[in-house]
């Protein structure tokens, strides 16, 4: 029987999204399937368990948690995580979001739809994107507005558009070095 209402958890596919090899072709968020992202929303924070099944051997990962549904809507993110891959490829991470982090900018109260990057090289697309989304949450309005005082003091790194860089021209939102 199905249920209506919203969902707790689920999860959405990890694809390698492009390297300076040519793996996962142009920077467009599509690829070959390398793993998942499995969230939920225990409470206010957003609970993201990261398996990747074959990526770059022995890689450091940066987990962003980026504003917007895809890279071309970027609004700003967040530095989550870090991710390593052992010797074949394979590698996982938790990582817990706090609801200080969510409410503040660039994300913010109501229905948030944002993704994952997972980035080999900041500002470097050559170096190794891997993208996940769209990572569907709920930022509390009411909450954020007795919170806003704390807002201020929340941590991690942030910025605007997407952590790739910006948009070297109108026909390359990403803007970094492409493979």
């Amino acid at each position: 029987m199905t249920v209506v209402g919203p969902k707790t958890e689920t999860q959405v596919t990890v694809v390698y999204d492009t390297d300076n090899r040519g793996f996962g072709g142009p920077l467009d968020m599509d690829g070959p399937e390398i793993g998942r992202v499995l969230y939920s929303q225990p409470g206010d924070n957003l609970h993201l368990q990261i398996i990747l099944d074959f990526a770059l051997p022995s890689t450091r990962y940066e987990v962003f948690l980026v504003c917007g549904p895809a890279h071309a809507l970027a609004c700003g993110f967040r530095v989550i995580g870090v991710l390593t891959t052992n010797a074949v490829g394979t590698g996982s991470t938790t990582i817990t979001v706090p609801f200080i982090e969510l409410e503040a900018s660039p994300f913010g109260p109501g229905y948030r739809t944002d993704h994952i990057d997972l980035l080999a090289g900041a500002g470097d697309a050559a170096a190794g994107v891997l993208t996940a989304g769209a990572i569907n949450y709920f930022v509390c309005k009411q909450r954020v507005f007795e919170e806003s005082k704390q807002a201020a003091s929340a941590t991690g790194i942030t910025g605007s558009g997407d952590p790739m860089g910006p948009p070297a021209s109108s026909n390359d939102p990403m803007g970094a070095k492409q493979p």
